[in-house]
């Protein structure tokens, strides 16, 4: 009897298949990191537009959410005599979205029809009679792998999500 035995071709040639069924089916599953940080964004955005709306209806005060599509960040502001200022309430505060995650742009209906933008700044408009500004926000990722489209609704407050570039408002 051999006591050198080793393992047969047929015993490598299963646990090969086996192993490579495992990583079929598993490695598609497992998210990239732009990937989560794309969601989250959307999700981020998402919640802040509900607040905004909710806040608008029950302050009974006008709200724009503004945002820098070069520095990726946007902010709340409030209307204050006659003039918009950043709030000192901390969710107000200046956020940046997640690495690897940018505006690709933001369309209001002020915005469509221009072909540029006199800044980097666009807003959304929120008012106390229950009504949201229409809007469409574009994100990417920075390999352009990912686009997400967030569509406002103008009577609830509520947001659309695409998981690609949808272009619902027309330049």
């Amino acid at each position: 009897m051999n006591k050198d035995r080793g393992f047969t071709l047929i015993e490598l040639l299963v646990v090969i298949f086996i192993v490579g069924t495992f990583v079929m089916i598993v490695v598609p599953k497992i998210k990239t990191g732009t990937e989560i940080n794309i969601k989250s964004a959307s999700r981020n955005l998402t919640a802040t537009i509900k607040y905004l709306y909710n806040e608008a209806v029950f302050k009974k005060n006008i709200y724009k959410l503004t945002f820098n599509i070069e520095e990726s960040e946007y902010w709340i502001e409030t209307l204050s005599n006659g003039e918009y200022v950043q709030s000192t309430d901390p969710y107000h505060r200046r956020r940046k979205l997640p690495n690897g995650v940018y505006f690709q742009d933001v369309i209001t209906e002020r915005s469509v029809g221009r072909s540029t933008l006199d800044d980097d700044e666009e807003f959304i408009l929120f008012l106390p009679t229950g009504f949201v500004e229409p809007a469409v926000i574009h994100l990417s990722t920075d390999d352009e792998d990912k686009n997400y489209t967030l569509e406002t609704k103008p009577y609830t407050g509520g947001t659309r999500i695409y998981n690609e570039y949808v272009e619902l408002l027309r330049q």
